[in-house]
This record gives structure tokens, C-alpha cells and sequence, in this order.
């Protein structure tokens, strides 16, 4: 799923893609990789909607291809809308 970072102090966005993401966090695969502890601003936009989420989160672990975050301070509706679209992925048809 393609998405954006921020880190700050730096005001410009990373284009990046996550390689596994839930409603926890994710593993954003990126040659700028921040250090552990570090804070973000992920931009995603779930392609069931035009609409544009802003996620506060923390790099909780690092590799030399990406890093692993956790979202933070998630609204609950956000949070409800992610998990109703990612368990939508992983939903098998009933016959």
C-alpha cells in the first residue's frame, strides 16, 4: 500500500510503501530509514475512500530496507475504519 512519512524536524513528505500494515502499525519500506523511538506523521489513503488519514506514530524497530512503527493517539473512528477495511482483505466469500 503506498503511503507517505514525516519526520520531524524535516516539513517534507517520503514517498514509501508498507509491506505489512494493520490497524497496530506497519513496516514501511523506505531507504530513509529514522532511527528507533523516532516520531512520524503517516499519510495513507485506503483505496476504498478519497479520504485522507494523518497517523501519528513511533519507529519501534529498524532494518537497513524499512522500519517498523506503531501508530499512536489514533482517533477511534479512525481506528474502526482501518480495521473494517483491513479485515475486508483478509475475508474469504462464503458460499
Amino acid at each position: 500500500m503506498p503511503l507517505k512519512f514525516r519526520a520531524p524536524p524535516h516539513t517534507a513528505w517520503v514517498a514509501a510503501e508498507s509491506a505489512n500494515i494493520g490497524v497496530g502499525g506497519a513496516f514501511i519500506v523506505s531507504p530513509l530509514v529514522q532511527p528507533v523511538g523516532a516520531a512520524l506523521t503517516i499519510e495513507l489513503t485506503l483505496p476504498t475512500t478519497e479520504q485522507t488519514f494523518l497517523l501519528p506514530a513511533v519507529v519501534r524497530w529498524s532494518a537497513v530496507n524499512g522500519m517498523g512503527v506503531q501508530f499512536v493517539g489514533v482517533d477511534v473512528d479512525v481506528l474502526l475504519e482501518l480495521n473494517d477495511f483491513f479485515s475486508s482483505l483478509t475475508s474469504t466469500p462464503r458460499v
